[in-house]
């Protein structure tokens, strides 16, 4: 059922509607999720979880909310393809500078970097088009993380129920 918001002549909303809990499903396919209602999953690196929001296997493309907590060792890793995130709180200190709070970077595929969390760790909302590699002291692969390893932790933590019906590659 659509919400009723009541409006005024100039045809604005004069009252917030209360909040949805459920997430909202459409015959197109669009969806609305309720990020507060999916549950947090561990992440790959120590002190890290995160929220599976969206995915598309054929591109190797996913969309995740990620915590990272202030005490998480700075991992070493690379991107295989680009990745952008938007700090929502805390932030990083890393081989090309600080992103903090509010700001939005864009990594090129390829690269290889050490993140160093901030005394109030880091959350952020990240768009990967393309896998992460831990890696090893030497450069040398420690794991992969790709859009099937985020579904099959998502889905081993009931944190995939969101996204089970959406039709997605």
């Amino acid at each position: 059922a659509k919400p009723e918001w009541r409006r005024n002549s100039m045809n604005k909303i004069t009252a917030i509607p209360e909040p949805v809990r459920e997430h909202a499903y459409f015959p197109d396919n669009s969806i609305i999720l309720r990020c507060e209602e999916i549950p947090w999953t561990p992440w790959a690196f120590p002190g890290t979880r995160f929220k599976l929001l969206d995915y598309d296997r054929n591109r190797s493309y996913s969309v995740i909310l990620l915590e990272i907590s202030p005490d998480a060792p700075a991992e070493k890793h690379g991107h295989i393809g680009a990745a952008n995130a938007y700090i929502l709180k805390g932030g990083f200190s890393y081989e090309h500078g600080d992103v903090r709070e509010g700001q939005f970077f864009v990594e090129a595929g390829g690269i290889q970097h050490t993140p160093h969390i901030h005394p109030d760790g880091c959350t952020l909302l990240g768009w990967n088009y393309g896998v992460v590699v831990g890696l090893n002291e030497d450069g040398s692969p420690k794991g992969v993380i790709d859009v099937d390893w985020l579904i099959e932790q998502a889905k081993a933590n009931n944190a995939f129920g969101h996204l089970e019906n959406v039709q997605r590659t």
